[in-house]
């Protein structure tokens, strides 16, 4: 099993007001993680940018034992764990500077083409990814279905700073705006024991999504983002607190 670690310390400007890092913030580092290890064993950016394409977070869950805090070092341990004809999975375990767990996270990916932006047939690209692995986290990870009683709460544009090396919004933005929208909202109190995000489609400069939460009585939030004037869904969260 390939395995790949990076350590990270956590900056002033990635922490709430409590000195816990944002959870979008702790996004990025697995993201960075997944980006790294997949250009070291040849399935990375450079790869697909030869073969016209990208690669796409299309569903992530995060189980946190602790968030880490300003100044702390966090490793992440992170490694491809098999793949379907069209979505790849990708584990990670986050761990302190004393060896102590902090999170565990489970993802899936999808290889889209730049010319259409539709998955492609992962069988058909020769990227040498491994068949199977371990999983980080126990039970078979499930895109997230939508809820009722959502409640419209604000309207997105989406700025230029929210676009990615992919030319697309970045993942941990969408994250960014839910938990937003949740604190504006509700008794959110930032305090996050999992997260789950499932991408739906692909959003763009200018674009403009409204935000929508629900929550019930056990402490679960749940975020949807719609595209204006009846455009779609875009992206589906869980949070639980």
């Amino acid at each position: 099993m390939d395995v790949r670690e990076d350590k990270f310390t956590v900056r002033t400007y990635e922490c709430q007001a409590d000195g816990n890092i944002k959870i979008n913030s702790l996004m990025q580092y697995l993201q960075e993680a997944a980006a790294v290890h997949a250009e070291q064993l040849g399935f990375g950016y450079g790869r697909l940018n030869e073969i016209d394409s990208y690669w796409v977070l299309s569903n992530i869950r995060i189980e946190v034992t602790r968030l880490p805090k300003w100044n702390d070092e966090v490793t992440v341990k992170t490694w491809p764990s098999g793949y379907t004809r069209l979505m790849a999975t990708r584990e990670f375990i986050g761990r302190d500077g004393y060896g102590c767990e902090l999170f565990r996270a489970s993802s899936e990916w999808l290889v889209l083409g730049k010319k259409n932006n539709r998955a492609k047939n992962i069988f058909h690209l020769d990227l040498k990814l491994p068949k199977t692995g371990p999983k980080a986290i126990s039970g078979e990870l499930k895109r997230l279905e939508l809820q009722n009683n959502y409640r419209e709460i604000e309207r997105v544009r989406v700025p230029f700073s929210s676009i990615d090396l992919n030319g697309h919004v970045n993942n941990t933005e969408y994250v960014r705006w839910g938990i937003d929208a949740l604190r504006r909202t509700l008794e959110f109190n930032g305090i996050i024991h999992s997260a789950q995000a499932t991408y739906l489609s692909e959003v763009f400069e200018g674009d403009e999504l409204d935000i929508l939460v629900s929550s019930d009585a056990t402490g679960q939030f749940n975020i949807l983002g719609r595209r204006l004037g009846g455009g779609g869904n875009v992206y589906i969260m869980e949070i639980t607190c």
